[in-house]
């Protein structure tokens, strides 16, 4: 379970460094925060000019910026075009990642028994007590047809396409000239908390969106814990209670760096984070009765 824990880990931290690069790679705003006017990517932009940019832009953020160009200008609102965008997304990419939504989730119903191996193993440090612990472990898991690996595949495969969502948001025409309640949605949330009398709207969404976001990662431990609770050899390990902070300090890692990226980016991503947390939570939801519930973990 260590090497699992340091697996995710390194992930947090591959992505922190990659999205630092990544976003460093593109200046598509001034120092102000409005979108260069040669950036703007226009229903009318040939996808060839993204292409001579790069092969990210070309791929990624093109279609989902003349997404959101082509629903907003539709349907009169660059918010429905944020907001229909980042649906589709979820949709068209739930077969990716269905696998590894119930890997992570069966992983939290198994944390007792992962625990208790573990707490078996805990003073013993040479190479053949490791060893056996990774057996029982890795036995547990095929027991199961668990991929320990697989709950990693979901926030990997979403790294790149938040990345083009940011650039997307950025240069969108509709987005770039929009608003959302008269508040242009390019503007970041940090100025609206410094100016609530008018932009109470964007504070509004950017909370909802923190506690969205806190509900879509927490749902999958109340889900482990109740089924673990309607088993019926259930017990509460006392193991158990040294792996939370663990899974949690993870789980708020990631909360917090979404919060904290949020508050200086465009208002338009807490529109994409706070629906793509909805989104979550229904698949966390369809899943567990799908997939998860009829079997005897």
């Amino acid at each position: 379970m260590r090497k699992i824990i340091s697996n995710k880990k390194t992930l947090i931290i591959i992505i922190l460094v990659m999205m630092a690069v990544l976003t460093g790679c593109q200046r598509n705003v001034d120092q102000s925060g409005i979108t260069l006017p040669e950036k703007i990517i226009y229903l009318s932009t040939p996808w060839k000019d993204m292409l001579s940019e790069s092969f990210f832009t070309a791929i990624f953020v093109y279609p989902l910026a003349q997404c959101v160009n082509f629903i907003g200008t539709k349907l009169d609102s660059s918010f429905l075009g944020i907001v229909i965008t980042t649906l589709l997304y979820n949709i068209i990419t739930l077969s990716l990642t269905v696998k590894s939504t119930i890997s992570g989730q069966k992983i939290q119903m198994l944390q007792p028994e992962l625990a208790k191996i573990q707490a078996k193993y805990e003073n013993r440090d040479d190479e053949n007590a490791r060893m056996m612990q990774a057996q029982e472990m890795q036995a547990l898991y095929n027991k199961h047809g668990i991929n320990p690996l697989g709950s990693l595949v979901t926030p990997f495969l979403q790294f790149p396409i938040m990345i083009a969502m940011l650039y997307a948001v950025q240069r969108a025409d509709i987005v770039c000239n929009g608003s959302f309640l008269n508040i242009p949605l390019s503007i970041k949330p940090s100025e609206a908390f410094k100016d609530l009398a008018n932009g109470w709207p964007i504070a509004v969404l950017f909370v909802l969106m923190a506690i969205s976001q806190f509900i879509s990662s927490k749902i999958p431990q109340m889900y482990a814990e109740k089924k673990r609770k309607e088993a019926k050899n259930y017990r509460a390990y006392k193991e158990e209670g040294q792996k939370a902070p663990n899974t949690n300090m993870m789980m708020y890692s990631m909360i917090g760096m979404v919060v904290l990226l949020g508050l200086n980016w465009p208002a338009a991503m807490t529109i994409y984070w706070l629906v793509s947390a909805f989104a979550n939570i229904v698949k966390t939801v369809y899943i567990q009765k799908r997939y998860i519930d009829n079997e005897k973990i």
